[in-house]
């Protein structure tokens, strides 16, 4: 999933006034392919309520028994290990 850009919002401005001049300025717009671009971004990236469940009984239980397996056959990480890897793979860890 692409990652929403973020945006100093005007402090002074009233939400529903800075919505308000958003649309006029969208009203004014002649560019089919800009008018395009805003309704992908609006609907691509609208926030959407994931499906969760949650798990059953037998999952969990399915869960733990694979992660004992993976213990008895040393499938494991230190911490040690695992922040290694972090910070190795996202620099701004560090």
């Amino acid at each position: 999933m692409a990652a929403i850009a973020t945006f100093n919002l005007p402090q002074t401005v009233p939400f529903s006034d800075f919505k308000v001049s958003i649309i006029e300025k969208i009203l004014g717009l002649n560019s089919m392919n800009l008018l395009s671009a805003i309704n992908d971004l609006l609907t691509k990236n609208s926030p959407q309520e994931p499906e969760l469940k949650p798990y059953t009984i037998d999952e969990i239980n399915q869960m733990i028994d694979e992660s004992l397996e993976d213990i008895k056959a040393g499938r494991v990480y230190t911490t040690e290990e695992v922040d290694k890897k972090m910070r190795a793979k996202y620099k701004w860890l560090k």
